[in-house]
């Protein structure tokens, strides 16, 4: 696969590390009544008006800042893009605000959209993780719809009740085949801490809901990976001062580093009890009735070897999007939720870096 002049632009200042002499400006938006910082990333000139990108972070404390983030979106403005990153505050509070991307991308594509830098006709967005899923459903939104051109999502999910069990399971499937892997306890500890006490046998257990959020924001300030043995102190310390009821329930949730999953059936069991309470404390997680009435230019990814979010949740979306979606799907072993993937054969290697700069192509072409 060729890449186009803006996907070879990008790639070098991806491999750079995001090294490249653009323009940033830090901004103020207003979004939903409140003031909301935001950064603006322009290339180094702009003789003639560009591409304007939105683009949502997930739920992070760093947010915008987030390392890996700043990477891609200093590369997509290098490329030949104006990209506003707004500040999500919900998300970064680690709280799965429904309404946080139709209000986000109402105020962000107004303002990119009047800059003179940027092409008049619309701007995309573009979401990574919870933003991904959550900027496809806010096109729902007919005031959406009509300023944003194409949508892509990094590593989206469609259904929230299989998503909470494969956080507690390690479990997914798609086409009948089923998968097994060892998930990341970070979603596990946000799902947790936002909405253990909504299960009835658990509603006073206050303080297990508390020490999962704290280990999650831990996680986000430091940068590394959730199921480090780092953590196993921090751990230690809160289960300290739990109830034996508590700790019983805190095991499941937050168990040293390493230590092998409980009894599979108590904890099938388990997420299937806690999906049921999710979805009765906010049903609107659930992307699939959403997914089924959008339309317009969809561009999807995710990385194989996500523990996260599992890769069989963005073949879902696929599989619930309506055929007047015009829609591209890159299934990629390059990356996995917000890093690289390891190591791999150098012909795979090789293989899957078409895969990418194919996404790329269908991406930054869209607008």
């Amino acid at each position: 696969m060729i890449p186009s002049a803006r996907t070879a632009r990008f790639l070098r200042t991806y491999m750079r590390g995001g090294a490249a002499p653009l323009r940033e400006h830090e901004l103020r938006l207003e979004v939903a009544g409140e003031e909301r910082e935001a950064t603006l990333y322009l290339p180094p000139s702009t003789r003639k008006p560009v591409p304007g990108w939105v683009v949502l972070h997930g739920l992070t404390v760093p947010g915008r800042r987030h390392r890996v983030l700043q990477v891609f979106v200093r590369s997509l403005a290098a490329s030949g893009a104006a990209v506003l990153v707004p500040d999500v505050p919900t998300w970064r509070a680690l709280r799965l605000d429904v309404d946080a991307a139709r209000d986000t991308l109402l105020s962000a594509s107004a303002v990119l959209g009047a800059l003179p830098e940027v092409k008049p006709g619309g701007v995309g967005a573009m979401g990574f993780s919870f933003g991904a899923t959550h900027a496809l459903m806010a096109t729902a939104d007919p005031a959406v719809r009509a300023a944003v051109r194409v949508t892509v999502a990094f590593g989206g999910y469609a259904d929230i009740e299989k998503g909470i069990h494969t956080l507690l399971t390690g479990e997914h499937e798609w086409g009948g085949e089923r998968h097994l892997i060892d998930p990341d306890p970070y979603g596990r500890w946000i799902m947790v801490g936002n909405y253990l006490t909504a299960v009835p046998e658990f509603a006073e257990m206050e303080g297990v809901a508390r020490g999962a959020l704290s280990l999650a924001v831990e996680a986000g300030n430091r940068g590394l990976g959730s199921w480090e043995p780092a953590y196993d102190g921090m751990k230690a310390e809160i289960r300290r001062g739990l109830s034996p009821a508590e700790r019983e329930v805190w095991d499941v949730v937050a168990p040293p580093a390493g230590t092998p999953m409980p009894d599979r059936e108590a904890a099938r069991a388990l997420a299937e009890r806690f999906a049921q309470a999710v979805l009765r404390a906010n049903p609107r997680l659930d992307a699939r009735p959403v997914l089924r009435g959008l339309g317009g230019r969809i561009v999807l990814s995710h990385g194989r070897a996500d523990r996260l979010v599992p890769y069989t949740e963005t073949l879902r979306i696929q599989s619930l999007l309506p055929p007047q979606a015009d829609v591209s799907v890159a299934i990629t072993g390059l990356f996995a939720h917000s890093a690289h993937a390891g190591a791999m054969h150098p012909i795979r290697r090789v293989r899957e870096a078409g895969v990418f700069i194919n996404l790329l192509n269908q991406a930054l072409g869209a607008l």
